[in-house]
């Protein structure tokens, strides 16, 4: 801020105060511009309230500061000047009076900023030719001179809102025929108008921002008590594990499905699900004569999925199916064939089938073969927000393989069931024995029974499965 050096003594002109008082006006300025910015309008006071029993609204007295040239017109004797200023205007607490309409109104009340010369009074000045007279006015006509340029915010009602020229304070809305004024009527027009006072923004016990803080974001491996940004916190969290489940199907021995709906937590930015169909029974053994031995072959695995979905553009939920194992064989004097396992599916673009059951055969000669059940297959459908990684077909299971049936060497066993991802197939039955059953999604093992052995029953399969990773 400048300042006047005046001297004693020194014969003081008019200039040196206007000079003192616009250097103020101006340092005034500055300083709202470095606590608030250079943009405004600002404005404290001017609060608007009613009665509620008349049709009155009332505004409070206040101020409103906004950028403005220093001085358009000559300040005394001082020239214009065009520098920007932040100027503070005051505005005199005022009434309107709103006329009760048949049809809904809209009032927008505004300030008009303006800076003029005011406060005319008849000023005495020293007479030169006499030192002992002094003269009315300047010219010693009596003319009176303005003493003061304020700057004045004036308030207005309109039922036309103003779009330039005027600083936008209140609406009032004021429905058809209404006979009072609440407080429900009259809003701000201006959200930026009003900010709170400096100590509002920030007490030191526990601080509530308003508006949109930022702060610097720290890198992601610091650990300190810096603040954590919604940024720091958004990389952080990228590939952060919020939970982890599994599913399975029912068992071979109650048969059909398990159905439900899988919902994602509302955090979860990213899912990674592994389903399986369930696997296939292995065929079961018939009861054997004194030359044919009875034999099944291994149950297929099902098929296998590992998709990833995005909820923010799939959704937040999908429906899934687990099917059951395939039951194996069940043996008597004439054996079955294992059964197939059950699909399993993820809403209608992923459908998984079930591994196939094992053959059974029943048979003499040099050496017999049972067939093996095949591994199931993937059917997939396009949809937003999935990503599918892998899709394939289930391993088939294993012959069973017998010889030496008209001899005393007799060699023989069931298939092996066919492995699902992370889970094993039945093992291979030797004679006499029944199928083992297979692990989740993986098919059951044939049964074995050599020449006049009784039956044997296949391996069940292993249930759908499904492993659901969720990510922050």
């Amino acid at each position: 801020m400048d300042r006047v050096i005046v001297y004693p003594g020194q014969v003081v002109a008019d200039t040196d105060t206007l000079i003192a008082q616009r250097n103020t006006e101006q340092a005034i300025g500055e300083t709202v511009s470095l606590s608030m910015g250079t943009t405004g309008p600002y404005a404290s006071g001017l609060a608007a309230t009613c009665s509620g029993s008349d049709m009155v609204v009332n505004i409070a007295a206040g101020q409103i500061v906004a950028a403005a040239k220093t001085d358009p017109t000559a300040y005394g004797t001082l020239g214009a000047s065009s520098a920007a200023v932040m100027r503070q205007y005051a505005a005199a607490a005022t009434s309107f009076t709103i006329t009760t309409s048949t049809a809904a109104q809209t009032l927008y009340i505004a300030a008009t900023l303006s800076l003029s010369d005011m406060g005319a009074a008849l000023l005495r000045y020293a007479d030169a030719a006499d030192a002992t007279k002094t003269l009315s006015g300047v010219s010693n006509d009596g003319v009176s001179q303005p003493t003061l340029r304020a700057a004045v915010a004036t308030l207005s009602i309109s039922a036309t809102a103003s779009a330039t020229g005027v600083v936008p304070v209140w609406c009032v809305t004021v429905p058809a025929g209404a006979t009072v004024i609440t407080q429900s009527m009259i809003a701000l027009n201006n959200q930026s108008l009003f900010y709170p006072p400096i100590p509002q923004l920030a007490p030191k016990n526990s601080p509530v921002f308003t508006g949109t803080p930022q702060a610097p974001t720290p890198a992601l491996t610091d650990s300190s008590t810096r603040i954590a940004t919604t940024a720091f916190v958004t990389g952080w969290a990228a590939g952060n594990l919020l939970s982890q489940s599994c599913n399975t199907g029912p068992a071979a021995t109650a048969g059909g499905s398990s159905s439900f709906t899988l919902t994602f937590d509302s955090r979860c930015k990213l899912v990674v699900i592994e389903i399986c169909a369930g696997g296939g029974g292995g065929g079961g053994a018939a009861t054997a004569g004194s030359a044919t031995a009875g034999l099944g072959g291994g149950g297929g695995a099902g098929a296998y999925a590992r998709i990833i979905i995005e909820p923010a553009t799939f959704g937040a939920s999908v429906p899934v199916v687990l099917g059951t194992g395939g039951r194996g064989g069940q043996s008597s004097s004439g054996a079955m064939s294992g059964n197939n396992g059950a699909n399993s599916s993820l809403g209608s673009f992923l459908t998984l089938g079930g591994g196939s059951g094992g053959i059974s055969i029943l048979a003499g000669g040099p050496a017999i073969i049972a067939g093996a059940g095949g591994g199931g297959y993937p059917q997939i459908t396009a949809a937003t927000g999935v990503n599918v990684i892998i899709a394939s077909t289930g391993e088939g299971g294993s012959s069973g393989h017998a010889s030496g049936m008209s001899s005393d060497y007799f060699f023989g066993f069931g298939g092996k069931g066919g492995n699902s991802l992370g889970f094993a197939g039945g093992a291979e039955s030797g004679s006499l024995q029944t199928g083992n059953n297979g692990s989740s999604g993986a098919g059951g093992s044939g049964a074995c029974a050599a020449p006049t052995e009784t039956y044997q029953n296949g391996g069940d399969g292993g249930p759908g499965w499904m492993i659901v990773s969720q990510y922050g």
